[in-house]
């Protein structure tokens, strides 16, 4: 956070913001996060276009065309309000007061840093390929998420990067395969199969007979976290089957 600061940043830029959530009576029930995730409205549109195909094979046509009219609109909202077109990244949106004139709750929370929440979109074909075009090329990038261990949790330019910080820098696989599979959902099938084999080769003692981890340091490929980690276990046999077996 100093270093942010000293170059110009501001504290404020990672504060957050909680609205309160009352009933008619004016009874406090609870609070909500003054902010849009990007890889909730990802998942949110995802979900959306699996209950029309249900709701189509179990013949209910209204339901199915009900469903699909709310992706569009989440597959509209998050590429215009969710991505950034001067640092070709999607973020989450700080909500403001009143929507903007473009409809868009507030904008993008580009000065926090870009994170695996960017390539959501792409994991769900939320993304047109422009913009997703725009995503692999920053996961590419050998100063963005392209490390020695590819796609960790924030990325190098990331003011709040540690590769020891459990979520500001770490590569866990869950992340890292989701990564991978948004690429080769846009095309970029030889570049993901590149970085899992990144993966494969420098994450301490994966291919030989250490325990597997609970995440890895992006920049040196040591074990973090916690051994035998079941999550890391079940990505790493997706990785394999989608990535290292004929079709």
């Amino acid at each position: 956070m100093d270093r942010y600061v000293s170059q110009g940043g501001n504290r404020s830029d990672w504060n957050v913001a909680f609205a309160q959530n009352r009933s008619e009576e004016g009874t406090l029930l609870g609070y909500s996060l003054m902010q849009e995730s990007v890889d909730q409205a990802s998942y949110m549109y995802s979900d959306n276009q699996y209950l029309a195909e249900m709701s189509y094979l179990l013949g209910k046509p209204e339901e199915a065309k009900d469903f699909r009219s709310k992706a569009d609109k989440l597959f509209d909202y998050i590429n215009t309000c969710m991505f950034d077109t001067v640092t070709g990244f999607f973020y989450d949106i700080r909500i403001e007061n009143k929507p903007l004139t473009n409809g868009c709750a507030g904008k993008p929370i580009v000065e926090r840093g870009k994170g695996p929440e960017g390539w959501s979109p792409l994991f769900n074909g939320a993304a047109t390929q422009e913009n997703a075009d725009a995503v692999v090329k920053v996961m590419k990038d050998t100063e963005e998420f392209n490390t020695y261990i590819p796609l960790g949790t924030a990325a190098l330019s990331n003011p709040a990067f540690g590769p020891d910080i459990y979520w500001r820098g770490r590569v866990w696989i869950d992340q890292f395969y989701f990564g991978l599979k948004g690429m080769d959902k846009y095309g970029y099938k030889e570049d993901a199969v590149k970085m899992a084999r990144a993966f494969f080769d420098n994450a301490d003692g994966l291919i030989q007979d250490d325990p597997i981890r609970e995440n890895y340091n992006p920049l040196t490929g040591e074990q973090q976290g916690a051994p035998n980690f079941s999550w890391s276990a079940a990505h790493l046999y997706m990785l394999y089957n989608d990535f290292f077996t004929s079709d």
